[in-house]
């Protein structure tokens, strides 16, 4: 908004002058940074609530999980441009790249003395500079590549993640910062989400390091009465990539204010641009959706959706507002402190809306307006009014319907202001962009942050719903439909319907040591896939009963075992093959502390 208001041009046409009104959206601003201040003081506890609770680490994991590979397929996708984008042999010699880009670093460094001062390599990397700005002969840029990956590899795998988050935070940093040339908006979002990355403990889950805490607990507890929890996290550097999410969204929805958006045009004009279609062949499909008026009506529902989404975080906050009011942990701040608290809101709003009619009144553009009767001076009066008769209307609305219809009010809360209505929207309007249009890694690093909006309990739903299966027409229940209704409704059918897979049974000793390596299992079972039962004539090693009356013990245990714990998946498809099983399972069994 500050940049938007101060110092943008009207879609590069002419150059705004703000001089007038610069001083009072100047005092504007921080008035309506001190009302938000002055909010959290009169309500501490709300602060507190917000950043510093405790939340389940497994969202975060997940995160983690989504980033890393992210981040991994983009390294790897540059790799072959490598030499030409980030060596001196390439587009940018190396003293040129760093007169370009190197910040600080063409004062701080000389090629002949090096660093005047002790502290001068921390000085230019705290600025713009890469390491590849100091050497970037093609030995040290595909080293820097190699260091990069590993890094990202042991983040993936969740190994020593603190450090190693900080390590591939940096050196994948170095490699953006070479040059800007091959920039698209996923590379921005991925540097943001590595950095606030690094003040996530999001190795507590899913991870080398929460495995070799919890097996060090089992192992060596006093008496074993029950699995070591995950440890919980603190929430803020969460909260901060849900801001990240919501700010991005609102901002590029916002921003779509051509008049292609308003007519409906824009989504058509995109998929045919032959920098961004994927298929040729998909141009005529584009004109039969735009004229049976699909692609307008997506065009219209991605603005909104896009602008809107800060409804979101509203509805998530909403939502936990009303948990605990129910549960009886919503403390009462008092008559005082609530009306100076809401007037802060209120004067907040009021400051908004008259930002808001600011930047109407110098970017609003009559010419390639929708409405070429409506001047600037009065589009800026209806953004005020609109403004502050918004907030006042939704807050009225909510009341009432929690007052007077709580059914709807109930509805409301969980579809309308849901997460499955605005992160549902999202994965069905990123996967259609990602199959029609070529815009690099941003729609999988935006949907590798909507890992944490889920809860831990929900987490744990999915990997339940993974270890089931779906059930064949007329077992069980299930529907039979005939003809082509049972192609039409198979996909739904096939989520509401399912069973349980087959349990494969651990056959464990009775000795305190053979439970306790039965119990590094659970660990692992993400899925609910096994069962446990006591062996008394077991040895100590680990053998597992398949669910048609097999007992496999050893490598053999292990190759299954690699099919059924998440952890292992990555080996599954070599435990298939012959002469490669047997090695797959004894690495299962050693992953897994298993004899």
């Amino acid at each position: 908004m500050i940049a938007a208001l101060l110092a943008a041009t009207e879609a590069g046409r002419r150059a705004v002058d703000v001089s007038a009104h610069l001083d009072a959206a100047t005092a504007a601003l921080w008035g309506g940074s001190a009302l938000l201040v002055l909010f959290f003081v009169l309500r501490p506890e709300l602060w507190r609530r917000l950043w510093f609770t405790k939340v389940d680490p497994r969202p975060a994991a997940l995160t983690r999980i989504a980033v890393s590979l992210v981040v991994l397929w983009s390294l790897v996708d540059l790799l072959p441009y490598a030499r030409f984008l980030f060596s001196d042999e390439g587009l940018w010699p190396t003293d040129e790249a760093r007169k370009l880009y190197g910040g600080r670093l063409t004062e701080l460094w000389d090629p002949e003395r090096g660093f005047e001062r002790w502290f001068d390599p921390l000085r230019a990397l705290l600025g713009r500079s890469s390491l590849l700005h100091l050497r970037s002969d093609p030995p040290v840029v595909f080293a820097h590549f190699a260091a990069a990956i590993a890094s990202l590899v042991a983040v993936l795998v969740g190994f020593r993640t603190r450090a190693s988050s900080l390590v591939a935070w940096f050196l994948v940093n170095s490699i953006y910062a070479y040059s800007p040339i091959f920039y698209s908006g996923g590379d921005t979002v991925i540097r943001n989400v590595l950095f606030l990355g690094l003040f996530v403990r999001w190795g507590e889950a899913y991870s080398i390091d929460a495995w070799r805490r919890r097996r060090r607990e089992i192992l060596t507890a006093p008496a074993l009465d029950h699995l070591p929890p995950l440890r919980s996290i603190a929430a803020w550097p969460l909260r901060l990539m849900m801001l990240q999410l919501i700010i991005i969204y609102c901002a590029t929805g916002a921003l779509k204010n051509g008049i292609t958006w308003f007519d409906g045009t824009a989504l058509y004009y995109a998929l045919c641009l032959d920098h961004f279609y994927r298929h040729p062949a998909q141009i005529p499909l584009n004109v039969v959706l735009h004229r049976i008026g699909f692609l307008p009506l997506l065009t219209w529902m991605t603005k909104l959706w896009e602008t809107l989404f800060p409804f979101a975080g509203i509805g998530l906050a909403l939502q936990a507002f009303e948990r605990e009011r129910g549960l009886g942990l919503w403390g009462d701040a008092g008559r005082w402190r609530r009306l100076l608290s809401w007037g802060c809101v209120a004067g907040f709003f009021a400051i908004a809306a008259y930002l808001g009619a600011l930047a109407a009144l110098y970017y609003y553009d009559v010419e390639h307006s929708p409405w070429p009767s409506v001047d600037a001076l009065t589009m800026a009066r209806i953004v005020q009014v609109a403004a502050l008769a918004a907030p006042a209307l939704l807050v009225g609305l909510y009341l009432g319907l929690r007052r007077w219809a709580p059914r709807v009010h109930a509805f409301t809360l969980r579809w309308l202001l849901g997460r499955r209505l605005w992160l549902g929207f999202g994965v069905a309007m990123h996967v259609g962009i990602d199959l029609l249009m070529n815009v690099g890694t941003f729609v999988q690093v935006m949907l590798a942050l909507y890992f944490v909006w889920l809860k831990g309990e929900e987490v744990d739903a999915i990997w339940r719903f993974v270890g089931t299966r779906a059930l064949a027409p007329g077992e069980g229940g299930a529907p039979a439909p005939v003809g082509w209704r049972r192609w039409l409704s198979a996909p739904g059918r096939r989520l509401r319907h399912r069973t349980r897979r087959p349990l494969h049974v651990v056959l464990h000793g009775p000795s305190d040591g053979a439970i306790r390596r039965a119990a590094l299992l659970r660990c692992w079972d993400l899925c609910g896939r096994l069962d446990f039962a006591e062996d008394p004539a077991g040895d100590g090693r680990l053998r597992l009963r398949a669910p048609g009356g097999a007992v496999l013990e050893g490598a053999a245990a292990g190759a299954r075992l690699a099919r059924l714990l998440p952890g292992l998946w990555i080996f599954a498809p070599l435990s298939y093959v012959p002469g490669v099983r047997s090695i797959v399972g004894a690495l299962g069994l050693r992953a897994l502390s298993q004899r």
